[in-house]
């Protein structure tokens, strides 16, 4: 592994942000928001290229001069932000999986389908799937709301079973100084009348993490929609949406094949997915309530 920028690094910084970057466009777009939020979490940045192909000097130069782009992008956007490179030789799934055992947030673009693109069509997916830590996906487009404006929002079945979500998506809020929506949705509503109780319900299961992070507003919605609708519909009108998947590895990859997927490919807005786990319904305790989710 080699770096560029700086001295060679073989690990992150424990919560740190990493970027994934094949050389497009779109990586750019990605590595330009991953500052930004390194910048906002007080972290450094580590630029990651898996480049299996260099096999010879001209390759060789290639990937590193992607990788020269994205650092120059990074320090330009975000001045003063410690930011790292790091060239690999593995293919793009495993490199940012092994980059992702000690960052905080794993950050990939969601890349427009030309044939050069390293991180499309499956990939995107597979790399959410297998890592060790949240990752958010950026959009090709630009969307969401005003950036000082918009919410953070996330999709919840039930606070139990995506509390690592939760505790994602109020970190988050709280990062950025604004509110959170909790958005619910049921595609089949036996009862329209229910609709307080369940959002007094989904209110009160919210206690501990508001509680917790006191300072940020939270808004309870219950949409009579599919979830990928729903979400979709609150995207665009959102800083960043977070959402829970099952598990990770290769069942994960399949799991992701439905909501997770249709929101990575549409959503207007960055998608983070943080995967439940077993205790996942309990909010960041107070040893670690200043770096809930990340």
């Amino acid at each position: 592994m080699a770096a560029h920028g700086q001295a060679p690094v073989t690990t992150g910084a424990t919560g740190g942000v990493v970027v994934g970057v094949d050389g497009t466009g779109t990586a750019l777009r990605a590595v330009g928001w991953a500052a930004a939020e390194a910048r906002v979490r007080g972290v450094p940045l580590r630029i990651v290229h898996a480049a299996p192909y260099a096999t010879d000097p001209a390759a060789r130069r290639r990937a590193e001069a992607i990788l020269a782009r994205a650092y120059t992008v990074a320090r330009r956007g975000t001045p003063g932000i410690e930011a790292h490179s790091a060239l690999v030789d593995d293919a793009p799934v495993p490199a940012l999986a092994a980059a992702s055992r000690d960052a905080g947030l794993l950050v990939l673009g969601m890349l427009s389908g030309h044939p050069g693109d390293e991180l499309v069509g499956s990939v995107a997916p597979a790399v959410v799937a297998a890592a060790s830590c949240p990752v958010t996906v950026v959009r090709a487009r630009p969307g969401g709301g005003p950036a000082g404006t918009a919410p953070v929002v996330v999709g919840v079945q039930g606070v139990a079973s995506d509390g690592p979500a939760v505790d994602q998506a109020f970190a988050d809020a709280e990062r950025y100084g604004c509110d959170l929506v909790v958005v619910h949705a049921d595609p089949d509503p036996a009862d329209p009348g229910r609709d307080p109780g369940t959002a007094a319900a989904l209110h009160d299961a919210l206690a501990p993490w508001r509680e917790r992070r006191p300072g940020v507003p939270v808004q309870v919605r219950v949409v009579h929609d599919t979830p990928a609708t729903a979400l979709l519909h609150a995207s665009v009108r959102a800083r960043t949406l977070v959402v829970g998947t099952r598990g990770r590895g290769t069942a994960a990859a399949v799991l992701l094949g439905s909501t997770s997927r249709v929101l990575l490919a549409h959503a207007a807005c960055p998608v983070t997915v943080v995967h439940r786990t077993a205790g996942g319904g309990r909010p960041a305790t107070a040893a670690t309530a200043g770096t809930a989710g990340r």
